[in-house]
């Protein structure tokens, strides 16, 4: 009897995977698990690709086995174009050096120093929806909204700065980079910058303006006082030093990411909240009791239990991170039943395995009380975060920055619901297709 083999033919060296990840990676991930189960071995180019989407190798990839496994450095290299030289991209103990100097700017006992700074770049928001509505109902770009208002968070949280005036072009920058790094990790070339192209001229421009901007705010800082400023920048130059260089990779790394995932994020939510009006009153009812008429607290975000569960809901369906970056092996690894051999690579979706009825009843439906009723679950069957050695060092200022956020939205505004459906593309990171045109409802 013939043996099955644990994936798709890879003849051709994969190129209808390639085709078929470039267009619906989503779908494709999905598709791969429903035909060949939670092991599958893919041939990518010249590369052995395992994808893994059960709990229990999840958790060997990831926490037992971490030391067997490095980011895959091609993807890394994409990255390195404009982050440098930072945690994202570095292993071993460069990446062991990096993270004890990072690590103590977005500390637990620092989060609540930045929630001031969140609060303040929402309200900018708020008030700016409540000049333009008039007291009437609203319609905005919401993706593009939330994207903007995570990077006015970032900067003010990073730098101690607004950026009114820059946040539209940097921000338009951060996209095209995103969009430039989804390009070249499904390639088997980086796109050299003077090849001609518009995506090469983005390129080239967005890399410019990201690094003006970084490399002048660094320049200012470290020129001037850095003495009780309640930012992230000022704890990293205490930590690594006066190293311009240091300093603009690491702050370029943190401003993306935390730009990427937590406008996704907040898009995500406010999508599943306006196509739920039940959830959203129990949500609002549960901030006006704790938060009342005054302004809301980085305190109060603790009192909010339902609020909490919302965002994780959000997350397990909408992760932002809806693959993790793949990793290669560095020695011969044993994962489950399966043996990876040193060279060939790993991919993890959060995108499928949250989506497994296995361990989420009703897997496609969004319900938060799911995260209120303490059922268990295996430790990785939820990971949007990523997790062990290399979890995402930021989860805990992300998380205060999205209940400060939507804890002081929803205070004044309802969300609706689209008038269209809205598709989750993959990018970069997880976005609506094509964006999500919203009503929001001024609640006073």
């Amino acid at each position: 009897m013939t043996r099955r083999e644990p994936g798709p033919p890879t003849r051709w060296f994969g190129l209808e995977t390639i085709r078929r990840l470039k267009s619906d990676q989503l779908g494709f991930y999905a598709d791969m698990q429903a035909r060949y189960g939670d092991t599958v071995r893919l041939r990518i180019g010249p590369h052995v690709v395992w994808l893994f989407f059960h709990p229990d190798s999840i958790d060997c990839v990831l926490r037992e086995r971490a030391d067997d496994f490095v980011r895959f450095e091609p993807v890394m290299r994409v990255l390195e174009q404009w982050n440098g030289e930072s945690l994202l991209t570095v292993e071993g103990e460069r990446w062991q050096q990096r993270r004890r100097l990072v690590v103590p700017s977005l500390g637990t006992t620092r989060v609540s120093d930045y929630g001031e700074r969140i609060l303040e770049a929402t309200a900018r928001t708020i008030e700016r929806w409540r000049a333009v509505g008039q007291g009437e109902p609203l319609t905005v770009e919401t993706d593009r909204e939330m994207a903007s208002l995570s990077l006015r968070v970032a900067a003010s949280t990073l730098f101690d700065v607004t950026l009114e005036e820059e946040a539209g072009t940097l921000g338009d920058a951060v996209a095209d980079l995103s969009e430039v790094a989804f390009q070249e990790s499904l390639s088997p070339f980086r796109r050299p910058l003077w090849l001609p192209g518009a995506l090469s001229a983005r390129k080239r421009t967005a890399m410019r303006t990201l690094d003006s901007v970084v490399r002048r705010i660094v320049e200012e800082r470290l020129a001037g006082e850095t003495r009780d400023r309640v930012d992230v920048l000022s704890v990293l130059i205490d930590q690594i030093g006066n190293d311009p260089e240091a300093l603009r990779n690491e702050v370029t790394t943190l401003l993306i990411a935390g730009h990427e995932t937590s406008g996704a994020t907040l898009t995500w939510t406010s999508l599943l909240l306006g196509a739920d009006a039940e959830c959203l009153r129990e949500v609002q009812s549960e901030i006006d009791e704790v938060v009342g008429d005054r302004p809301p607290t980085a305190e109060d975000v603790k009192k909010l239990p339902l609020l909490a569960a919302v965002i994780q809901e959000s997350l397990r369906l909408y992760p932002s991170a809806y693959a993790l970056f793949p990793r290669r092996a560095v020695n011969d690894v044993t994962v489950g039943d399966t043996l990876v051999k040193r060279g060939q690579l790993v991919s993890l979706v959060p995108w499928v395995t949250q989506r497994d009825a296995r361990w989420f009843g009703a897997p496609e439906a969004f319900r938060p009380e799911r995260f209120l009723d303490g059922s268990p679950r295996p430790r990785f069957a939820y990971f949007p975060f990523g997790g062990g050695p290399r979890v995402c060092i930021g989860q805990g200022l992300a998380l205060t920055e999205l209940k400060l956020v939507l804890c002081a939205l929803l205070k004044r505004f309802s969300p609706k619901a689209p008038a269209g459906p809205v598709e989750p593309i993959a990018r970069f990171s997880l976005r609506p297709k094509p964006g999500l045109m919203q009503a929001w409802v001024p609640r006073d």
